[in-house]
């Protein structure tokens, strides 16, 4: 009886000689890493005047964008054209592992803290739901999303091999009638959340700048007016949101700002370095490479740790500083740089340690490299 021929991934015949790192990728991962960490710690009147709708409010979006881009370009890189090729088993198996692995151990720690130090009660089915839905802590609807993209992302990059512009059309249709199927039905929003559908254009718009041989300014430059007037209008005026439910920083969430973070994108691959010389960047590089480990860990630390480290900078300092506005503004400024390089730190840590311990199961024969 003969065996099954199995599609091997690795084996594909690269169509086109691409590099393997492309290092502004890294890079914008890091900006937008170290942006979601920050945008957790002051007040979102104190954003919308530094105006980060138009820049670190588009982390999270940046992100799943990110994620589109990278999915399709391995995918181009390696010449893969067939359905079979994109959802080769192993392959999938190998990108669900290196996501669910340090999350799953996140989400065991959670829980244990959760039941003992705040005495959290779970069942079969609320355990099930909060691991499905990210577990706890701030921006947890981020794991079932990129978790979803993996899925997802092939079908846009096989669309895309016919024709990026038509893939490109079709997704943001798509993702303006789930929208409004969403508004319609009045779908709760942690429903909503955490399901692929308000975030599918931005991982469209990925998958589109790695396929698109054209990149018509003129079309580019529409877009983004449209996506600042958007902006504008859904994040300092109550013209939007008084027909709708979301607040300021929910409206980045929404096909329109997508355009705004394509051109963040597009930003960073033309004009960061595509070598990391300097110090800062290097840095940013490590930070993106990291980055799935430090979100997870910044969701621990604004859960568990972040008051209790605030707390205790706020009593320490009163004793030496009057209550001002310079003292609160002192304390902002501690609070920002102690998360962001507390979770950055910490992140990269664990990402070098899992590294390091799935090398060693490889050279010692304990694991099989798919």
């Amino acid at each position: 009886m003969k065996k099954r021929k199995s599609t091997n991934y690795s084996a594909m015949t690269p169509i086109e000689q691409l590099p393997e790192h492309i290092t502004q990728i890294d890079l914008l991962k890091g900006f937008a890493i170290i942006a979601v960490v920050f945008l957790h710690v002051w007040q979102e009147k104190i954003y919308l005047l530094l105006g980060a709708p138009f820049h670190i409010w588009h982390a999270v979006p940046l992100l799943i964008l990110i994620a589109g881009f990278t999915g399709a370009y391995a995918y181009k890189r390696r010449g893969a054209s067939t359905l079979g090729q994109c959802y080769n088993p192993a392959l999938l198996s190998r990108r669900f592992k290196r996501l669910l692995k340090p999350y799953t151990m996140y989400w065991l720690i959670q829980i244990v803290l959760l039941i003992l130090f705040f005495h959290y009660q779970f069942d079969l089915v609320s355990l099930s739901s909060n691991f499905i839905s990210g577990g706890s802590g701030w921006g947890a609807y981020f794991i079932p999303v990129i978790l979803q993209s993996v899925m997802v992302i092939p079908l846009f990059y096989l669309l895309a091999l016919r024709d990026p512009d038509w893939m490109i059309i079709l997704a943001l249709l798509f993702s303006v009638l789930m929208d409004f199927i969403m508004f319609f039905f009045r779908v709760p929003h942690g429903v909503s959340s955490v399901l692929y559908f308000p975030y599918l254009f931005a991982g469209a718009l990925g998958v589109w700048l790695v396929m698109s041989t054209k990149r018509p300014r003129i079309w580019l430059m529409l877009g983004g007016v449209i996506s600042f007037v958007y902006l504008l209008l859904a994040c300092y005026t109550p013209l939007l949101s008084s027909f709708t439910d979301f607040d300021p920083y929910s409206g980045i969430f929404h096909p329109p700002a997508y355009l705004w973070t394509l051109l963040l994108a597009i930003s960073g691959l033309y004009f960061l370095p595509k070598n990391t010389a300097t110090r800062i960047y290097q840095l940013l590089e490590i930070a993106g490479k990291a980055s799935w480990h430090i979100f997870l860990v910044q969701m621990f630390y604004f859960l568990f740790i972040d008051e209790i480290v605030l707390k205790y900078f706020i009593y320490s300092l009163s004793d030496f500083l009057p209550m001002t506005d310079l003292f609160t503004i002192l304390i902002y400024i501690i609070g920002a740089s102690l998360a962001i390089i507390n979770c950055c730190v910490i992140g990269y840590g664990w990402y070098i340690i899992e590294k390091r311990w799935a090398n060693y199961r490889s050279t010692t024969g304990d694991s099989k490299i798919v």
